[in-house]
């Protein structure tokens, strides 16, 4: 994985064919939590269907309600403290967050999807990309139990961990993976503000 750098026409990254497959699979099953199904997600490996199938994605049915899955509930979370008032204004906005997040993540689907070497991001379109990967981090992030900073850097040295420090075992394997995918990700969007930050500058 390398990092995003300025480009003709917006920002690009180079990704190893296993990272593009794994990351917008991801991508894809988070809008499926959110209750749509990204034509053509099920293109994927069997060295990453551990991994994948351990994350849990259960498609929400779309229906308006609080949320009982973990991760839908960081996506979906409540716009007031009070739950009368909660309920209404989820029944009024819900559909239109749910579409908007979704049309994000296709976003960055098709340019995971797409033919060539490297990842673009178009001119124009970063601001659906961050959202869209803080999105795909806060399901990981609710799978790896953070709730706090210090749960994240906990999250970060275990990935950072050596295969040799490893405890092993499938349970373990599929932690470390999504430690590991959680802490690129985060480093990758990090790249792209600092690309868009680059670019801003003239540089």
């Amino acid at each position: 994985m390398h990092a995003f750098v300025p480009a003709h026409g917006g920002l690009t990254s180079r990704l190893e064919t296993v990272e593009r497959r794994i990351i917008a699979r991801l991508v894809a099953d988070t809008a499926e939590l959110l209750g749509t199904r990204i034509e053509g997600r099920d293109a994927r490996g069997a060295d990453v269907e551990d991994v994948l199938a351990a994350l849990d994605f259960e498609p929400s049915d779309g229906a308006p309600g609080t949320p009982t899955d973990a991760a839908l509930a960081r996506l979906l979370p409540p716009m007031s403290e009070d739950e009368d008032l909660a309920g209404e204004l989820r029944s009024l906005t819900e559909d239109s967050l749910r579409a908007g997040k979704v049309e994000r993540l296709e976003t960055v689907w098709r340019a995971l999807t797409a033919p060539g070497e490297a990842v673009v991001v178009a001119a124009g379109t970063e601001g659906r990309w961050l959202a869209a990967l803080t999105d795909v981090r806060l399901v990981l992030a609710a799978r790896l139990g953070i709730e706090d900073e210090s749960d994240a850097e906990a999250v970060y040295r275990r990935a950072e961990r050596p295969a040799s420090e490893q405890q092993g075992g499938r349970a373990d394997d599929v932690e470390e993976a999504m430690a590991t995918m959680y802490a690129a990700l985060t480093w990758w969007q990090e790249s792209l503000l600092q690309a868009m930050s680059r670019r801003g500058r003239g540089r």
